[in-house]
């Protein structure tokens, strides 16, 4: 209590962390030169904090008590799919003539990839006290009083409200929390679910035989195309963004959405 100094008071980042998963692959080669891998994980990850500062962003909400920050990691996925496909076509495949150079070498590659939302948690302005005095901002509701909704289509994050019609006060006690624990655990709410597409068409031509350049000198063409068909992906929701705001009116909302489609074209000379 010397009148000196201030509160001696330093929230440490000790973190405790577990992960659990199920992992199931299928694979299976087809006739006609296709073949299909699939992969699915059922997980889920558990910590007090996912990632270092510096920044506000990476901050627990109330670090005196380690129990209240147990919850779901920030980069947890409880349900995974990626399925690749790989199909060489047919066609000319076998002839060593200038015909099967020009026509044949042809591949479609594909990769649909799949999985649930991300956590976050909803977030006040209003500051709470650690031990020692200074404040810790922002805070956790101290109370959820339930009735939202639990829609994981597109449109439920672009809709006003999200699954929270009427606005985050509703469902909130946004007052003051003073010096009470939160209301509501840590990233107890999931995000924008996330599915995509890619593709690749591969054409592959050798080259005459030359001694400078060996037998196995060819040409690839290549067009890769990400998220081939444009499919709609939300952006996750940020810590203390608009999104996770109780009192914006963005509250439970999507602010932007990821990248479309992007088409990459390549060209190979190897020898």
């Amino acid at each position: 209590n010397n009148p000196a100094f201030f509160a001696v008071y330093f929230p440490t980042p000790d973190v405790n962390a577990n992960y659990n998963a199920m992992n199931l692959r299928i694979t299976k080669q087809f006739w006609q030169g296709f073949q299909l891998d699939a992969l699915y994980r059922w997980s889920k990850s558990i910590d007090t904090l996912s990632y270092e500062g510096p920044g506000f962003v990476t901050n627990q909400t109330y670090p005196q008590d380690q129990s209240q920050e147990r919850g779901p990691s920030d980069f947890d996925v409880r349900h995974s799919l990626v399925m690749t496909g790989i199909w060489d076509l047919p066609i000319f495949r076998l002839r060593k003539d200038w015909v099967g150079k020009a026509l044949g070498g042809w591949q479609i590659n594909g990769i649909f990839t799949a999985h649930t939302g991300f956590p976050w948690t909803p977030l006040i302005g209003n500051c709470v006290s650690t031990p020692g005095g200074p404040a810790l901002c922002p805070s956790r509701p101290a109370q959820y009083l339930g009735g939202a909704l639990s829609d994981t289509s597109d449109q439920a994050f672009i809709r006003a409200g999200g699954n929270f019609p009427g606005g985050g006060p509703k469902y909130f006690d946004v007052t003051d929390p003073a010096n009470r624990p939160p209301g509501i655990g840590r990233n107890v709410f999931r995000g924008p679910r996330y599915s995509d597409i890619d593709l690749s068409f591969v054409k592959r031509t050798g080259l005459p035989s030359i001694h400078v350049l060996g037998e196995n000198a060819a040409l690839e063409l290549r067009a890769n195309l990400f998220n081939a068909f444009n499919m709609l992906n939300l952006a996750p929701f940020g810590f203390f963004s608009p999104s996770t705001d109780v009192n914006n009116p963005n509250f439970g909302r999507a602010t932007s959405g990821l990248a479309g489609r992007v088409i990459e074209l390549q060209a190979r000379f190897s020898f």
